[in-house]
């Protein structure tokens, strides 16, 4: 597996909208990308998101930034300021969870 990590700075008063350009508009397309695995967008500050993009291999990876680098170029640049930090490797290591969480947990948090 091999993942894709952007953090991007956005214009003040912006995510909210960029946040759902990317819903609406990018992850339809991602959908139908060969060897994409997952994608996920978080907020991480007043004006700052990071994106993390996990694929089969490097050259899904590159195949994706392609699609998602003229998508960026059309819809996205008027929300973000500057150039986005990347970090970008095969996955080492990792954990992914197999069950469900527990009803009583779920209602801890209510």
């Amino acid at each position: 597996m091999y993942t894709v990590i952007r953090k991007y700075n956005l214009h003040p008063g912006k995510k909210e909208a960029f946040i759902q350009e990317v819903q609406v508009r990018l992850v339809p397309l991602l959908n139908h990308i060969p060897g994409i695995r997952a994608f996920k967008l978080l907020e991480v500050g007043d004006n700052e998101v990071v994106v993390i993009s996990s694929f089969n291999t490097r050259a899904d990876a590159k195949a994706s930034t392609r699609l998602a680098g003229e998508w960026f170029t059309e819809h996205a640049k008027v929300y973000i300021q500057g150039f986005a930090k990347l970090a970008a490797g095969p996955v080492r290591a990792q954990s992914e969870s197999t069950h469900e969480p527990s009803t009583q947990a779920n209602q801890r948090h209510h």
